[in-house]
């Protein structure tokens, strides 16, 4: 957050000195930090993108991604229900969700995706999914790293928790409501930035705390966000 004391005139955040990721528990982080299962399958990202005519930015986000990441990687666009969404999901290291996130007040198990049909994928159901192969999702939807009333007070209990805990290493998740064209703005330059070279021992997931620094990083520097919108998006796991 911020602005920190500085020697400069120009405010800093602590975003420009540091970068920051998140855990739900001690042992989850443990885990996303174990060797995970090998596996001879390309490199792959499912995008999930129910059609919705509420949220107009989904078709430009599916083709900013597209256009950005290019034949670097398979990209897969899936419109399902949440049964074969989540076989789907096995198939895939990388994936993008790109719909509604749903919060029930005092039922946190009950907090979901909005996927084909206004189906929804629950919190419990992805908790209950086992994903050995996963390493990477970005949630672009709201509220899926906010907490609700009726979490346990000393644990993190939220959508992107629950990504984590069937096996995704890391996740970036958003604390409130976001913006339909931030998803895709964000999306853009994080996908840049994670797909942009360096040491190509470093796995994928390993580089997505620092692709969203430098994606939330270049918006507030570009097109001068308020600070609740860039400080919306958040990295959880290793």
């Amino acid at each position: 957050m911020g602005p920190v004391p500085s020697k400069v005139k120009v405010k800093r955040y602590f975003s420009d000195v540091y970068i920051s990721s998140y855990t739900p528990t001690l042992s989850a982080l443990i885990k996303s930090r174990e060797p995970g299962v090998q596996t001879s399958d390309p490199l792959s990202l499912l995008v999930i993108a129910p059609p919705d005519t509420c949220l107009v930015g989904v078709r430009e986000e599916i083709a900013v991604i597209r256009r950005t990441l290019g034949s670097s990687i398979d990209i897969g666009v899936l419109d399902a229900t949440p049964k074969i969404t989540t076989e789907s999901l096995r198939h895939h290291r990388l994936a993008h969700f790109t719909c509604h996130g749903v919060l029930e007040k005092g039922k946190p198990f009950e907090a979901s995706f909005v996927l084909h049909g206004r189906k929804r994928l629950t919190l419990l159901e992805i908790v209950r999914s086992r994903l050995p192969t996963a390493e990477f999702a970005f949630l672009s939807a709201c509220h899926t790293a906010e907490l609700t009333d009726g979490s346990i007070a000393d644990e993190a209990l939220h959508l992107t928790a629950a990504m984590q805990h069937c096996g995704f290493r890391s996740v970036v998740g958003t604390i409130w409501a976001m913006e339909d064209t931030d998803g895709r703005d964000v999306a853009e330059h994080f996908y840049k930035s994670m797909f942009s070279g360096g040491d190509q021992n470093i796995p994928y997931y390993e580089r997505s705390a620092k692709a969203l620094l430098d994606a939330v990083q270049k918006l507030r520097r570009e097109k001068r966000l308020s600070m609740e919108r860039w400080v919306n998006f958040v990295h959880y796991g290793a």
